[in-house]
């Protein structure tokens, strides 16, 4: 008997086959949680029917309940389901459409955006680049782990913690290029919305370099304007 992991028993390919509980997941992709309704608005289905499919991805294990009172708050289950999210992404061989064809909101999640609690996007890939170019990380069993030239620079920048985690490089299904995941890139990435270097547009994915941040990415970290820009 083959003890081999039988791929077509898994309820994710069937899951994430229907398209409305495919928006339902790629909104929750931010870390957030969101009620049933507003799921329901960004799919363009009736309450009922978001709350069928809500019932398949809590019961398959891709959707957690966090209970508010009388309400109840839907997220990922785990970073491991917006990796294997970001997997399937990977594996769809992104069309080529004019330039004038994309819509707004998509080049705003290419240009930067949140992957789970990490930064992603164009800005993301850019930004772990630099810190590997600064000799920030080393790599340690498979993981990246801080330097002392790593923790001095984020000592200086104020964060300032008696144990560093580790990160690990997650392939970014626009940029087909690495950006930083795992807790030190959910960390620093939180650091950076602390330091208003960075902020959420609206309460979706996408993400935008602030004023302050433009500056200081570029002098600490040398990233490009065009990496930078919010435009």
């Amino acid at each position: 008997m083959s003890h081999e992991p039988v791929l077509l028993a898994s309820p994710f390919g069937e899951l994430v086959s229907d398209p409305s509980r495919v928006t339902m997941l790629l909104s929750l992709m931010g870390g957030c949680a969101r009620p049933a309704t507003e799921l329901a608005q960004l799919a363009g289905i009736t309450p009922q029917t978001a709350s069928f499919h809500l019932q398949r991805l809590v019961a398959g294990g891709l959707v957690r309940v966090d209970p508010a009172g009388r309400h109840r708050y839907f997220r990922l289950a785990s970073e491991h389901v917006a990796e294997a999210l970001e997997a399937v992404a990977l594996l769809t061989k992104p069309p080529r459409p004019k330039a004038a064809s994309v819509s707004p909101a998509r080049l705003e999640l290419a240009r930067a955006r949140m992957c789970y609690h990490h930064l992603a996007g164009r800005l993301g890939v850019a930004w772990f680049a630099s810190l590997q170019a600064a000799r920030f990380f080393r790599v340690h069993d498979g993981a990246f782990v801080l330097t002392k030239r790593g923790i001095a620079w984020c000592e200086s920048s104020g964060v300032s913690i008696a144990r560093w985690p580790p990160g690990k490089s997650c392939l970014d299904w626009t940029e087909r290029r690495h950006h930083l995941g795992g807790p030190l890139g959910a960390l620093l990435t939180d650091h950076l919305f602390s330091l208003q270097w960075i902020a959420r547009r609206g309460d979706g994915r996408a993400v935008r370099v602030t004023a302050r941040g433009q500056r200081e990415l570029a002098r600490q970290l040398a990233l490009p304007a065009s990496v930078l820009s919010s435009d």
